[in-house]
C-alpha cells in the first residue's frame, strides 16, 4: 500500500472514530436526560396518586401514559444513538462529520472536505489520477496531526448530571422520610400491570 493510500486510510479511520464518539456523546447525554425525565415523571405520578386517590380510570390513563412516555423517551434518547453507534440505520456520513469537525477546527474545514471530494473525483477522472492522488496525499499528511475526536468533549456531559441528580435525591429523601408515598402507589400500578386485560380489576388502598 502506497504512502498516499496509508495517509488517506488513516484520515478515514479518524473520521470514523469521530463519528463513533459523536454517537457515544449523544448516548451519554440522552441517557442522563432519559433517566431524569422518567424518574421525574414517576415521582410526579406517584405523589399525585398518594394525595389525590385517583379513580381506576384515571389510574389506568396515567399508567399507560407512563408506559408510552417511557417507550418514546428510550427510543429517542437512548436506543436511536445506540443503534447508530453500531451502524444500524442511517448514520452520519463522513462529509457530515467533516463539516462538524470543521466547525471546531475552522482552519481545516475546507481542506478536510476537499480531501474527501478529491477521492471521489479520482474515480470520475482516471486521466488525472496521479495528480489527484498527490494532492490527496499532501492534504492528508497536513491533516494528520489534527485530533478530530477532540472536537467532542465527553466531560461536558457532566453539566447535565444535576437534571438526573435532583429527582434521584428527591426519591431518596422521600423513601427515608415517608416511603409509603412511593411504595403504595407503586404497588397499585404493579397490581394493575399483573391483571389480565380481558378482566380489568383495580386494587384500592
Amino acid at each position: 500500500m502506497s504512502t498516499a493510500e496509508n495517509n488517506y486510510r488513516e484520515l478515514l479511520e479518524k473520521l470514523d472514530a469521530f463519528i463513533r464518539k459523536y454517537y457515544t456523546n449523544q448516548l451519554i447525554k440522552g441517557g442522563i436526560y432519559a433517566f431524569a425525565l422518567l424518574l421525574g415523571f414517576y415521582l410526579a405520578v406517584t405523589l399525585l396518586e398518594s394525595f389525590a386517590w385517583f379513580s381506576p380510570a384515571v389510574r389506568s390513563v396515567l399508567f399507560y401514559t407512563y408506559l408510552a412516555a417511557t417507550a418514546v423517551v428510550l427510543w429517542k434518547l437512548v436506543l436511536t444513538p445506540l443503534f447508530k453507534l453500531y451502524k444500524l440505520g442511517k448514520t452520519l456520513s463522513r462529509n457530515d462529520a467533516a463539516k462538524i469537525i470543521g466547525e471546531h477546527f475552522q482552519p481545516i474545514r475546507d481542506k478536510l472536505l476537499n480531501t474527501l471530494q478529491l477521492h471521489d473525483q479520482a474515480n470520475a477522472e482516471p486521466e488525472h489520477l496521479a495528480l489527484i492522488h498527490a494532492s490527496i496525499n499532501q492534504k492528508s499528511a497536513e491533516l494528520r496531526p489534527i485530533p478530530f475526536s477532540s472536537a467532542i468533549d465527553l466531560r461536558k456531559n457532566r453539566k447535565y448530571l444535576p437534571y438526573a441528580a435532583f429527582p434521584l435525591l428527591a426519591l431518596v429523601i422521600i423513601l427515608f422520610a415517608a416511603p409509603s408515598l412511593i411504595t403504595d402507589p407503586t404497588a397499585v400500578c404493579w397490581n394493575m400491570a399483573r391483571v389480565s386485560p380481558s378482566r380489568p380489576h383495580f386494587h384500592f388502598r
